[in-house]
C-alpha cells in the first residue's frame, strides 16, 4: 500500500503488481492532474517510475509543475551582476599563514618608506658635495669677443686722450691767469668797496655808577659831571666822523 500527499489530502492506494499504470491513473482520478504536470518526491528526493524499489511506508507528495516563463531571466541577471560594483579591498582577509593582508602590506610600505628616505638621504649628501666642490673649483668661463676686445682697447685710448687733452688746457689757462695780473687788469667782478650802512652801527651804552649812600653823593655828582663832559665830547667826535664820511660818501658819488 501507498499513501500520497497533495497538499493538505492524504490517499492511500492498493497497488497490484502493474504499479507504473495503476499509480498514475489513480493520482489523475483523484487530482484531476496529467503525468506531465506533476511529479512525485519521497523524503525530498524525486521518484523514478519504477515503484517496485520504494518503501511503502514512507509516503509520496504530488508536486505540481510550475508553467515556464517567456525566458530572458538569465540576461537580466547578468545585466544586474555588471552593475554591480566588484569590491577590491582585501585587506580584512588573510594569507596561508592567518597574517591579514593589511598588515603585510602595511609592512611592506614601511620597508619601501624607510628605502626611500636612505637612498633620499644619500642623495641629499652627494648633492652638497658636489655643491662644495663646485664653490671650491676655479670659474671656466671663456668669453671670447673680437669686438668687444677692439671697442674696448680704443675705448681706453680714447679716455686717456681726452684726459691728457684736459690736463693741457688746464695747464694753459693757469699759465694765462698769473700774466694778465701782472699786467695790471682788474679781474672782472672786482668792484669798489661798499659804502658802511651807518643805521647798523649801535651807540655806545652809557655806564651807570652804583648809589653806595648818602656819603657817596658828592663823589657821584663829581663823577656825573665828569661823564657828562666825556659824553659831550664823544657825540662830538661821532658827528664829526659822520660829516666825514658823509662828505667821502658823496664825493665818490659824483665821481
Amino acid at each position: 500500500m501507498f499513501a500520497f500527499i497533495h497538499g493538505s489530502a492524504l490517499l492511500q492506494l492498493n497497488v497490484t503488481s502493474d504499479a507504473a499504470h495503476e499509480i498514475p491513473k489513480a493520482i489523475e482520478n483523484w487530482t484531476g492532474l496529467k503525468v506531465t504536470e506533476y511529479f512525485l518526491t519521497q523524503n525530498g528526493r524525486p521518484v523514478a517510475s519504477s515503484f517496485h524499489s520504494l518503501p511503502a511506508d514512507v509516503p509520496l507528495r504530488i508536486n505540481e509543475r510550475l508553467v515556464g516563463g517567456k525566458g530572458g531571466f538569465g540576461s537580466m541577471l547578468r545585466a544586474i551582476g555588471a552593475q554591480i560594483e566588484k569590491t577590491t579591498n582585501r585587506e580584512a582577509c588573510r594569507d596561508l599563514s592567518g597574517r591579514r593582508l593589511r598588515d603585510i602590506n602595511e609592512e611592506k610600505r614601511l620597508k619601501a618608506y624607510l628605502e626611500k628616505q636612505q637612498d633620499a638621504s644619500e642623495d641629499e649628501r652627494v648633492k652638497i658635495q658636489k655643491k662644495i666642490e663646485k664653490l671650491l673649483s676655479k670659474p671656466k668661463h671663456e668669453f671670447e669677443d673680437k669686438e668687444y676686445e677692439h671697442q674696448r682697447s680704443e675705448l681706453i685710448v680714447e679716455t686717456d686722450e681726452a684726459l691728457q687733452e684736459g690736463l693741457q688746457k688746464v695747464a694753459q689757462l693757469e699759465q694765462n691767469v698769473p700774466a694778465s695780473v701782472d699786467g695790471g687788469s682788474e679781474p672782472v667782478g672786482a668792484g669798489k668797496r661798499k659804502r658802511p650802512d651807518l643805521t647798523t652801527t649801535k651807540a655806545k651804552k652809557k655806564k651807570t655808577a652804583l648809589w653806595l649812600g648818602n656819603d657817596d653823593l658828592s663823589s657821584s655828582s663829581e663823577t656825573e659831571s665828569d661823564s657828562g663832559e666825556d659824553g659831550a665830547n664823544s657825540s662830538e667826535t661821532k658827528m664829526s666822523t659822520n660829516d666825514a664820511v658823509e662828505k667821502k660818501g658823496t664825493e665818490d658819488v659824483v665821481v
